[in-house]
């Protein structure tokens, strides 16, 4: 009898004893889900409006949870994503980023008429390869913060690759300025006149040093991949304009040249320079 009672006793133990171990894994398993569980961000977007994601490192994959958003790369940059409400009043949805580093961002996203925050920097609270805030051009292996940079060293530089002056408008290349294979001109403007000078367009392209009278003059023109101060494009009355325009390393064959014009919009003042292989050869490095 007290055998039985015993084993009648520990039986119960036993079964008594199961759930509290079951409570324990599960707090475990809970608090093991809790540690590993990436951090959600709340977004809120407009359907007048566009919001902008930066990422620190290229984006490789975006997947968006339902029809009520609108996401695409923005173009030139490999780290930013622009996104929009498709519709108004959209139900709450996700948004999920991958990144090459292989991190992972998601998104609760919900609708406003009028968001607040437009531009959100996902480096800023964290280390990484490439300054907060800042493009990575697609077509540049140099981030556009370090264009920046890079643009203020070659103006600051001085120098003279060639002038020209014409009707009290002068222009100036200065010293061509390189780092990983990209070629940087850096352009001074300087308008002499009491005549606002607006511009048109500056145009690059390499031809023949001599064309003869009879022949057509082929002319190749190259397009910068990013212009420092691109926006500004009018020069007040007795006003500088300084600007670099920036390329993927390219050489001049012998009998060639590289020509640079400057064109006003709406106007006659028109100034044209030349650049030859030995100018881009003298190219001064970057630290």
């Amino acid at each position: 009898m007290k055998t039985t009672l015993f084993a009648t006793s520990a039986l119960l133990l036993g079964l008594a004893a199961v759930p509290v171990q079951a409570q324990t894994s599960a707090a475990r398993m809970l608090q093991y889900s809790e540690a590993n569980k990436l951090p959600t961000y709340p977004l809120y977007i407009s359907d007048q409006k566009t919001t902008h994601l930066v990422f620190p490192f290229p984006i490789t994959y975006v997947d968006l949870g339902s029809s009520g958003l609108i996401a695409a790369k923005a173009t030139g940059a490999e780290n930013i994503v622009r996104v929009k409400a498709a519709s108004a009043g959209f139900p709450e949805s996700n948004m999920t980023v991958l990144t090459s580093d292989g991190k992972l961002y998601s998104f609760v996203v919900n609708y406003q008429h009028d968001p607040k925050v437009l531009s959100l920097d996902l480096g800023a609270a964290g280390s990484a390869s490439s300054a907060q805030g800042e493009a990575i051009l697609s077509n540049s292996p140099i981030p556009q913060g370090n264009l920046d940079a890079y643009s203020r060293q070659a103006l600051a530089a001085g120098g003279t690759s060639a002038s020209e002056s014409a009707n009290q408008l002068s222009v100036r290349a200065g010293n061509v300025g390189y780092k990983q294979e990209t070629l940087f001109f850096p352009l001074h403007v300087a308008n002499k006149s009491n005549v606002t000078y607006d511009v048109d367009f500056v145009k690059f392209y390499i031809q023949d040093k001599q064309v003869a009278k009879r022949t057509a003059e082929q002319a190749l023109e190259i397009t910068p991949i990013y212009v420092f101060n691109g926006g500004l494009k009018k020069i007040d009355a007795k006003g500088q304009l300084e600007q670099v325009y920036i390329f993927k390393k390219f050489t001049i064959p012998e009998q060639k040249q590289l020509i640079i014009e400057v064109y006003e919009k709406g106007g006659g003042r028109n100034v044209k320079l030349k650049l030859t292989n030995a100018d881009l050869l003298k190219a001064r490095t970057f630290k």
